[in-house]
Formats: C-alpha cells, structure tokens, sequence
C-alpha cells in the first residue's frame, strides 16, 4: 500500500520550507515568547483548528507536550480554540505555559506562513529553520532530545 501511495503521489512526507529572512531573528520579534529567546533548541509547533492532521497531532499529545515542545494554535474564533484544547485536553497547567493561542493569525501572518502543520527549529535563541510535520512520529523525531553525561563517580575524582 504503501509504495501505490508513494507513486501515486499521496505519501505525505515532511517537507523543507524555506524560511528567507526568518531564519536567525529572534522568535519573540514574530510575537513568541521571550523565553525562546534564551533557549537552546525547541520546536514551535503551529497547528489550526481547521486541520485535520493538526487535530492528529493534538490527540497524539495526550493532554501534555513534551520537553522542547511549543504550540502555537491558530484558531477561527475564542470557542473555536477552546473547543480544540478542550477536544484534546491541552490546558495551561497541562501545557507550562508552552501553548499560545492565536485567534488573529498575527504570529503565523508575520512570519509569512499561510499551512499548518508547521514547526519551526529554534537553536541558540534562534529560528533557524522550519518543515512540515506530517505525522505524530516525525514530530518525535524531531523534538530535541537533550543528552546528559553519566552520573560521574565520586571515587574517580
């Protein structure tokens, strides 16, 4: 199934979007939070209310995201956005302070970005890149996964 979806043209697979004169600013010059500002790597994931994937994606994140992740919800309307948290139990306690909700569109307008599902790679305090994230495994894959040494023992000192 899988290769007639592939020649057919219907896989979906996550795509490199061009990021032009984004790329290096700092994410709150967009209207993100400062505190990307000082981070150094996260995912701002930018999800609608009117996408079917980015509904996928919000049930896959049981109530909660994971370390290095952001959202940012673009929604129609007030009840729109709240129906979408409440349908997937995203709530500020669940989420640290890491969901904003963008009922305008302002974030995504200045940006320039017009689909969704989309994260934005933050390094050093820096959006450095975005793709389209098709799936629920793709956007764990590209989470950051901080590496940490061994606990060290206190003998070989």
């Amino acid at each position: 199934v899988r290769q007639l979806r592939e020649v057919g043209g219907i896989l979906d697979r996550p795509l490199d979007i061009d990021v032009g004169e984004v790329a290096g600013a700092q994410p709150s010059h967009y209207g993100l939070p400062d505190a990307l500002d000082s981070l150094s790597s996260a995912i701002v994931l930018f999800l609608s209310d009117r996408c079917g994937t980015c509904h996928a994606l919000a049930a896959g994140l049981n109530g909660g995201l994971p370390s290095g992740l952001w959202v940012v919800l673009e929604a129609r309307t007030p009840q729109s956005a709240g129906q979408f948290l409440a349908n997937y139990d995203l709530t500020p306690a669940t989420t640290h302070g890491r969901l904003l909700v963008d009922v305008a569109g302002g974030i995504a307008e200045g940006i320039g970005l017009r689909t969704t599902p989309v994260g934005f790679r933050v390094e050093k305090g820096r959006l450095k890149g975005a793709t389209t994230v098709p799936w629920r495994r793709y956007l764990a894959s590209i989470l950051p996964e901080p590496v940490r040494l061994e606990r060290p023992l206190s003998s070989a000192l």
